[in-house]
């Protein structure tokens, strides 16, 4: 103190304030992204359970590649073979829309279930059971076809028998195309087939059409498809016809995983960004095309 006076307390600085980073503004591409990995889906309780929906979409395959290896073996001695092949193929896709559609969705095949998802129209979660599912009716068909068969004195044995209706490529195709066109075929072929499949079943189709469409679609895509890869066009139908068949079956099989599923994302995705505004359940996606 000095002179009678106070000297006055320090002053206490607040330390600067931290900026607040500017918050960035979203993209399309974002906005894109975020819905593409978020899952946006919600059970409905009047829907049927997930089981129910594996167990007929193994029921659904099971008859698809009944069908289709049989019409295969036999298709020989049936005077064109290609067009007995293609016709089983779509007959069975529209026989599995009407029997189990409304259940599971029919998609009865992994390429499909892939494309549906990617388009928004099938939740995430689901999509590795129904792949699941899809390969194990497929196998029990393979093994069906088998055990009728075998017991003909005109069948080479179980290995003969499958390694002559599995996918391919080179010398298992006989105009022996060659690695690149095999998997161009394969991804555009099935890239076609989800086409049809997204189209005849969207909201705004009509739902008498879409077994006869998906069903026409499917036998004009599988009988351009066959000369060069036997019309693999569904990985669990490839898989089921190469695990019974000999070791370059097996060998091949990635190229019927691989680019029927890339060709049916693809699809979806395109899908996704051009498809019909009602097909979208995901209240994101719907705000990025309204943007």
């Amino acid at each position: 103190m000095r002179g009678g006076h106070t000297a006055p307390a320090p002053r206490m600085r607040r330390p600067p304030m931290a900026k607040k980073p500017a918050r960035k503004t979203p993209t399309p591409a974002d906005a894109f992204h975020e819905d593409l990995s978020r899952d946006h889906w919600e059970d409905d309780p009047a829907s049927p359970s997930l089981m129910m929906r594996m167990i007929a979409e193994a029921c659904g395959t099971f008859v698809l590649v009944l069908v289709v290896l049989s019409a295969a073996l036999y298709a020989p001695t049936m005077g064109n073979p290609m067009i007995v092949v293609a016709f089983a193929f779509g007959v069975a896709m529209m026989g599995a829309l009407v029997a189990i559609g409304s259940v599971s969705g029919a998609h009865i095949n992994p390429a499909i279930t892939v494309a549906v998802w990617v388009a928004g129209r099938f939740p995430g979660k689901d999509v590795a059971p129904y792949i699941v599912a899809h390969v194990v009716g497929g196998i029990a068909a393979s093994a069906t076809t088998l055990a009728l068969t075998v017991s003909s004195p005109a069948v080479a044995g179980p290995t003969g028998v499958m390694a002559g209706v599995s996918n391919g490529y080179g010398d298992r195709t006989g105009l022996g195309f060659p690695l690149l066109t095999a998997l161009s075929v394969e991804l555009l072929a099935t890239g076609l087939l989800a086409v049809v499949f997204l189209t005849a079943t969207s909201t705004k189709a009509v739902k008498a059409h879409s077994p006869f469409a998906v069903g026409l679609g499917a036998t004009i895509v599988v009988a351009w498809a066959l000369p060069f890869t036997n019309a693999g066009l569904n990985p669990a139908k490839s898989t089921a016809s190469a695990v019974f068949a000999d070791g370059a079956a097996i060998g091949q099989l990635w190229v019927f995983w691989v680019a029927p599923v890339v060709g049916a994302a693809v699809v979806g995705l395109l899908y996704r960004a051009f498809g019909p505004e009602e097909d979208f359940a995901s209240v994101a996606l719907r705000d990025l095309k309204g943007a």
